[in-house]
Formats: structure tokens, sequence, C-alpha cells
């Protein structure tokens, strides 16, 4: 699958190279004269705007696992939409230049609510501060939290982030395979504008924001998916959010007792577990991408398909081997691990009975082993009773591999809820 990318213009992009936007100071803005992120008032408050409230803790809302993405931006400012699978009091965000060449300055920052396209809902658009101040610049190979903003964040809410660039970034650190629409304006700072006018372009990207985290209740925390193409969702539309992942915050959301987790996708489209492909392998970055996400308290662990599908492996051993690398990290942590068993794939190209195979024997070890918390039996909820090694067709997206939006949801119904 082709990777997307961004239509910038050859006019915008030699500007980006040459110009560095002068940034007009956003004024912080105190939770007493704030207004609520959906548009009411926000109550006075004598906490610091950087901590969560003393019985409440950051927990993540949002998350994408990132590398170097093959693109470049700047003089312009990126917007992007990410929706929230749980709600909080105050919301913090997180920018990550860990995959980037040189420092980048992020000059002017906003966080508002989608009203439609490019747009934000009038009112609710924020300046997002840095230790007070409306501007930060990162080093290569580090990353930053904002400071809290004020204003309520409902969970299942679509966040508008928007990011100015003053100057031309090569080496970015983002996430390829969004399916999410990134609108990009010509030269300039727009960060704080609501309208969709300034925003010309358009992306399939995620660029430097990785998470979004909300402050919530003590008891409240969030579970998070290392995953493969699998669990960062091809075969949906783009803008569709119908990720399996998506579809499990909406079991847990919509039910007769709702459950507030926070649903937390780390997947990455032909990421491994042992070897570095797409991005780091998911033992090297199991730390960044999912141990270190606020609030986290269980782990499921979906991939390795693309480790025996592309790899030349005689066994399962190698494989198993990752995975309770993974778990013994997890359980350093204290934190719950699920094992998703792995899904057919016969019919797909780089099918053969070795790996099918392997697969069987990982499958076997996930379900009998004893080394995960829990299984979620993904294996059995979207296989051809008739036929074990292939998708069921109502779940097949068509390549034999990734599922259909029946199948994402399919996946998502096989978890129990009572293990998360």
């Amino acid at each position: 699958m082709a990777r997307p990318v961004h239509r910038l213009s050859v006019v915008a992009l030699a500007l980006a190279a040459s110009m560095i936007a002068t940034v007009a100071a956003a004024t912080p803005f105190s939770a007493a004269e704030a207004r609520r992120l959906d548009g009411t008032p926000s109550p006075s408050s004598t906490t610091p705007p950087s901590e969560p409230p003393a019985d409440e803790h950051l927990v993540g809302t949002w998350s994408a696992a990132t590398t170097r993405v093959a693109t470049a931006v700047g003089g312009q400012t990126v917007r992007m939409v990410v929706r929230a699978s749980l709600g909080g009091s105050q919301a913090r965000i997180h920018l990550s230049n860990v995959f980037g060449l040189a420092p980048v300055t992020f000059a002017d920052v906003h966080l508002g609510i989608q009203g439609s396209g490019a747009k934000v809902r009038a009112g609710t658009n924020r300046p997002v501060t840095f230790d007070g101040a409306p501007s930060v610049t990162v080093p290569a190979g580090q990353s930053v939290w904002s400071d809290m903003v004020p204003g309520k964040v409902a969970g299942g809410q679509d966040l508008v982030v928007s990011v100015h660039l003053p100057a031309y970034v090569h080496g970015v650190t983002g996430h390829d395979r969004a399916y999410a629409t990134t609108y990009m304006s010509g030269p300039g700072d727009h960060a704080a504008e609501e309208s969709a006018k300034g925003y010309t372009y358009t992306s399939n990207q995620w660029f430097f924001l990785d998470r979004v985290a909300v402050s919530a209740a003590s008891t409240i925390g969030s579970v998070a998916v290392l995953g493969d193409s699998l669990t960062d969702g091809t075969g949906q539309a783009n803008d569709a959010n119908r990720r399996w992942t998506d579809y499990l915050h909406r079991r847990l959301s919509g039910a007769a007792k709702p459950t507030r987790l926070g649903v937390l996708n780390a997947g990455m489209a032909g990421n491994r577990i042992l070897r570095p492909t797409v991005g780091p392998s998911g033992v090297v970055r199991f730390e960044r991408d999912v141990l270190s996400q606020p609030g986290v308290r269980t782990v499921v662990v979906y991939e390795g398909i693309n480790d025996i599908s592309r790899g030349s492996y005689d066994s399962a051993t190698p494989l198993i081997d990752g995975y309770k690398k993974l778990i013994e990290a997890a359980h350093a942590k204290d934190l719950r691990v699920i094992g998703a068993t792995l899904t057919p794939f016969h019919g797909f190209g780089s099918w053969t009975k070795k790996r099918e195979k392997i697969r069987q024997q990982v499958n076997r070890w996930i379900r009998t082993g004893g080394a995960f918390d829990a299984v979620a039996d993904f294996d059995k909820a979207v296989r051809d009773p008739r036929s074990p090694q292939r998708l069921a067709r109502a779940y097949d997206a068509g390549d034999h591999l990734h599922m259909s939006d029946a199948g994402r949801r399919r996946l998502a119904d096989a978890v129990v809820l009572r293990e998360l």
C-alpha cells in the first residue's frame, strides 16, 4: 500500500525553506478567565494549570505510534484532528521530535474542538503553553508535554491541534498512516484562527503530535495496544474512526453501565515485534509507545503476524521469547498484559504451510502458556469455522490479511471488558 503524502505546493515549500515567521505571543489564560473547550464558562481554580487537581491524575485519551515520516514541513501551520476516548476536566498534549535530525520550534500551538473539516468550533480554540511560554524548542531525540489547558474534554470528542512551525523541518517525527485528514496552511501562522480559510492543503499523516491526555479521577486508567496495521486501521475509510480500538471505546462507553477507560492505539502498519522495519521493533518501542503512557493500567499485545509472514523463522521460539520480554517489562511496572492470538492470513501472498504452522504454535502458547494475564482470542473470533486457516469472508477486507469493518468490530467484541 503506497504511503500517503501531503499535497504542498512547490511555492509553499520554497517559502517554507527561506522564511521564519514572526509569531505574536499568545497570552496564556487563567482557569478563572477561561471558557471550557465545550464553550461553557470554566469555574475558577487555584490549581496550577500544569498540574491536575489533587484528587485527579493524568490519563491518556489518544495516542499514535511515531517514527520518521517521509515528508518535510515548515513555514506553515498544520492542523490535526484526533478523537478523545476519555473525557476529563483539563487536557495536555505531547509533541515529539524523537526521530528528528535537528531541534524543532513549535511557535504557536492551539487546542480546540472540530467544527467541520479544518474549521474549529467557535469559541473553543485555546492557546497551549509550555512552562508558561507560548512556544517551545525541542531538541532532536526529545519530546515535550504542554501545560494543562483549562477546559473540559468529552469522551468521543474530535479535538483539533494546530501547530505553527516557523522554520523548515527535515526529519519529521510523525505517524504515516493516520487514516485521518490533517489540514495544512500556506505560509504563516494560522494556529489561532477558527476558520478553515488559511488551510489549503491536506495530508493523511499526523506530525509531531503523539499523545493527548486528560485530568481524570485517580481511579480511572487507560488500556494501550501494541500492534501493526491490523490495529493501525488498514482497510478503513479516511476519517471514519473505525479501528478496532475505536469500536472497543464505543463498547466501553455505550454499555448499560459505561466504563470510563482511555483506549490508546499504538499500532504501526508494517511493524514487527523482533526486527526494525517500519519503525523500531515492537520490543524496542514498547517502553515509549505503551508503558510510558500516562495512566496506563492494562496492555494488549496484538502483533507478530508480520514477523511470521515476512520472516524466515523455523519455529515460534524467537517470537515467544519476544513476547516474554514484553510481558516482563509490563509486569515490572505492575501492568496487566493481555495477549491477543494472531489472526489467519491464508490467501495472502506470503502465506505458506510452514508459516501457518508457526502461527498455530504462537497461538497455542498464547492460549495455554500462562504467561499473559488474560487472552483475547482474536483468531477464534474471525476465522472461518470451515477453514480455520482463513479469515471468514465477512471479516476479510479482500486481501485475506486485513479486516473488513465487520472484522474490526468483531475484534473489539472479542475483548472481555472485565479483564481490562
